[in-house]
């Protein structure tokens, strides 16, 4: 599966996510994708636009980088709901290299994911994980209930990346 983000909107997402909050310890997005090629050996997800959780949606919990309320999830079904895409949750872990999801991450998450799949089960869905220079990502396909894992994901822009 291939998975392709410009350059210009990873970096306004990488922007965003940097910013600070007053409870949150890290920032937390939405990002809508299209599913391109759904019928041949190899899908391709292709990143559209980047919608950050507003400021009063974080709850306060010293346990997690960053947890979001209901409205939060709710106002992100309403864009897949609105625009018809797919849509992935997306954080940064601020250090070069390959990042990783935490146990967290891949814990609460997916629940997350779900509920973006119940407003358009016809599109990719999932979680996006940035760091200051790569990219991972898990793609729940429409119809599948494990996430891909094994993806090649693209910064198309100068200049140019591939991550595996």
């Amino acid at each position: 599966m291939q998975l392709r983000i410009l350059r210009a909107l990873y970096e306004r997402i990488n922007e965003d996510l940097a910013r600070s909050h007053e409870v949150a310890f890290e920032r937390v997005g939405f990002v809508s994708a299209k599913l391109g090629n759904r019928h041949s050996g190899e899908p391709v997800v292709l990143f559209a636009n980047h919608y950050p959780v507003a400021d009063q949606n974080y709850i306060d919990d010293p346990s997690a980088g960053a947890r979001i309320n209901s409205d939060a999830i709710r106002e992100a079904m309403q864009v897949v709901l609105d625009t018809g895409m797919g849509l992935f949750h997306v954080h940064c872990h601020a250090h070069r290299g390959r990042p990783g999801f935490s146990s967290m991450d891949l814990d609460e998450t997916p629940d997350v994911v779900s509920s973006l799949r119940v407003a358009n089960p016809n599109e990719a869905h999932g979680m996006l994980l940035l760091s200051n220079d790569e990219c991972i990502a898990h793609v729940w396909m429409p119809g599948s209930n494990e996430p891909v894992f094994d993806n090649r994901i693209t910064i198309v822009g100068y200049p140019l990346r591939i991550t595996m």
